[in-house]
């Protein structure tokens, strides 16, 4: 198998997976990095202090082992506002996170973390930019109907969450051809101007 030896190509691959999160309208995006596909981790180890410089994408790394790591990839300022809406945080505080912490980044992430080590945790879901009814739908924690099947499992009424859903094919539709027309991936991610769409 080929060993990748540069950040370029690692970086590509991050950036066609967080596409949406770059593009400033969900909130995190989960990637796993793993040595399977040539040499990803040993990648990451080496570059992940260099590749967000400048950059409004920060990350956190939820779950590490020897063979493979699971990193949520975040757009500070926007995990921010939602972390500040009231039903996010009363919903992050049904979940278990302490309600005088939920508006703190770190605080949420390391709660995050813990809950991750015994498997996904659900909530899980609100971070990646998933409409809280659907959240909660998935959840058994209201009484609406699944209705559709797209990215994610869409509960109740359909249009908001098409409407969100297409914002992210678009984001990664944008960025695939940014790529493909050979930029680099790096000058993406800390491309302050790329903004297509702002999280409603």
């Amino acid at each position: 198998m080929r060993r990748i030896s540069n950040t370029r190509d690692l970086v590509y691959r991050i950036v066609r997976c967080i596409a949406p999160t770059i593009a400033g309208g969900k909130p995190a995006t989960v990637m796993n990095i793993s040595n399977d596909n040539g040499g990803l981790l040993d990648v990451w180890d080496r570059s992940k202090a260099d590749i967000f410089i400048g950059s409004e994408i920060d990350y956190y790394e939820l779950k590490s082992t020897d063979k493979n790591v699971i990193v949520i990839f975040f757009n500070r300022s926007q995990l921010n506002r939602l972390l500040a809406r009231m039903p996010v945080q009363k919903f992050l505080s049904d979940c278990g996170y302490e309600t005088d912490s939920t508006g703190s980044i770190d605080y949420v992430l390391s709660v995050l973390r813990q809950r991750y080590a015994a498997g996904c945790p659900h909530e899980i879901g609100i971070f990646l930019g998933i409409p809280l009814k659907d959240v909660k739908g998935f959840m058994g924690l209201n009484s609406l109907k699944n209705t559709k099947r797209g990215i994610w499992q869409v509960y109740g009424n359909p249009k908001a969450s098409e409407k969100r859903m297409n914002e992210y094919r678009h984001a990664k539709d944008m960025v695939a051809g940014r790529l493909f027309a050979g930029e680099n991936p790096i000058n993406i991610i800390r491309d302050s101007e790329i903004r297509f769409f702002e999280l409603s």
